[in-house]
């Protein structure tokens, strides 16, 4: 991990911890140093800030900001009166994972529900090759897919809603440091 300035025990061992969670998926490092530090910060953070905090260049920082901004990981936030970018990161966990799978509903689901009806349905009844048959029957089942996709989606959303409305003590428990 590349960390040019020496942190806060807090911030250095959530940045570990986070570095390790996010093997698990296969990530990199710079993006979970990335996350782990717009999370465990209360405001705002200038993606300078992020490049110096991390040792990646500027440029390393601006590429991996917009992918985390395209996937619903992080917003964008303008600050009057300055010309650079920040940067946030959602603090309610519930809430972060709610954006993301709104994002996946949003670039995903909804476009595979609209564009491949009308694809499956122009080509069913074509005669074709035993491959064109094959390549048919992926794009139909991939569809179907996505259809009991969108059902677990829906049903994911409900339960965060259903969740984030519940008070401490009523199905939620209080954290008591």
């Amino acid at each position: 991990m590349k960390v040019v300035k020496i942190m806060e025990s807090i911030d250095k061992e959530f940045i570990e911890y986070f570095n390790t969670a996010g093997r698990a998926f296969a990530w990199g490092d710079m993006p979970t140093t990335v996350i782990a530090i717009l999370y465990i910060e209360p405001e705002p953070v200038a993606m300078e800030d992020l490049a110096k905090r991390t040792g990646y260049s500027l440029a390393s920082i601006s590429n991996m900001m917009k992918i985390l901004e395209t996937t619903g990981f992080v917003a964008r936030i303008k600050k009057p009166k300055t010309r650079k970018a920040y940067f946030y990161l959602e603090k309610d966990i519930l809430k972060l994972n709610k954006q993301k799978l709104v994002v996946a509903y949003e670039n995903g689901v909804k476009p595979a529900m609209g564009l491949l009806p009308p694809i499956i349905e122009k080509y069913k009844n074509r005669s074709g090759n035993e491959r064109a048959q094959k390549k048919f029957e992926i794009v139909r089942n991939y569809y179907l897919q996505m259809v009991e996709f969108e059902k677990i989606l829906k049903h994911m959303i409900d339960d965060i809603n259903r969740i984030s409305s519940a008070k401490p003590g009523k199905g939620l428990k209080a954290y008591k440091p």
